[in-house]
């Protein structure tokens, strides 16, 4: 294979290859391997005489593979067992494909008064596992001009101060995060912190202003609001995460829905056949 020296992935069957003879590089009994499918494979970049020493390593490697898949063939005496074991590894790719489509693509948008509906009658089984908290987040240098600025607009958090903050204090700050109208976990923006906040629901209670500095820069942390674990989840919250749940059951129906409509379909038309043991398991 170093005779090749054409810039180009895999197998096809050669009764549905109409390959010229420029892009065949080899045929292993009904598997065609031609240079489109391996350019695809080269990285981009790459110099011409590399290129040509890659191509040579995947074709060989494309036929090696089919080579020792023959050999172990001849000599492994459970084939069946893998070759069963392959057709369902198969049919559970193909199946989980198809569910990742229907995710994306099949499930119907959630009404949102059912959704406050839900929350009205579920509200004291809806319970927060982690603190949630509303504020601001700011990260600045610490040699900048305007550093007592921003930390007095950081804790009078008044609509002023928000001004003030995203004008002077974006142009300032390498992170800024206002979420003052928005509930958040609290472990994000910990996160977001270098030093350690100890215990969440202690800090969330305990702490309106935090600030500190590490390696010339300084963390500022504004608390407007909060929840502790344990509470119930307030209504805006609470919504997406009753959304999803109701779009996972609806997937979950659609998809019962439709097996139970395949295996009718399959038995009518006798591509299926069922014993005792699964009709009286669908009977009770």
């Amino acid at each position: 294979m170093s005779s090749i020296a054409v810039t180009v992935g895999c197998g096809r069957d050669s009764n549905n290859s109409a390959a010229s003879d420029h892009d065949f590089v080899a045929q292993y009994r009904d598997s065609v391997l031609l240079m489109p499918d391996i350019v695809r494979r080269l990285p981009a970049g790459i110099t011409a005489a590399d290129s040509a020493a890659l191509i040579s390593k995947i074709a060989d490697q494309w036929i090696e593979s089919f080579l020792i898949e023959d050999l172990a063939a001849s000599q492994i005496d459970d084939m069946d067992r893998i070759d069963a074991l392959t057709a369902a590894y198969r049919r559970s790719l193909i199946a989980d494909s198809y569910r990742r489509k229907m995710r994306h693509n099949g499930v119907q948008p959630v009404d949102m008064e059912v959704v406050k509906a839900y929350y009205r009658d579920h509200a004291s089984e809806l319970r927060l596992e982690r603190p949630i908290v509303k504020g601001l987040y700011i990260r600045v240098p610490a040699s900048s001009l305007h550093l007592d600025e921003i930390r007095q607009w950081m804790r009078q958090a008044d609509p002023d101060s928000y001004d003030a903050l995203e004008n002077t204090g974006r142009r300032e700050a390498t992170a800024f995060r206002y979420f003052a109208d928005q509930w958040t976990d609290f472990d994000v923006i910990a996160g977001e912190i270098p030093s350690r906040l100890g215990d969440g629901d202690r800090f969330v209670e305990s702490t309106v202003d935090y600030e500190t500095e590490l390696n010339g820069t300084v963390y500022m942390l504004h608390l407007t609001d909060f929840r502790k674990s344990g509470a119930t989840m307030p209504e805006e919250y609470a919504a997406p995460l009753i959304e999803d749940r109701m779009k996972s059951q609806h997937l979950a129906d659609y998809e019962a829905g439709l097996i139970k409509a395949l295996r009718a379909s399959a038995i009518e038309k006798q591509i299926l056949k069922e014993g005792k043991a699964m009709k009286a398991k669908d009977e009770q």
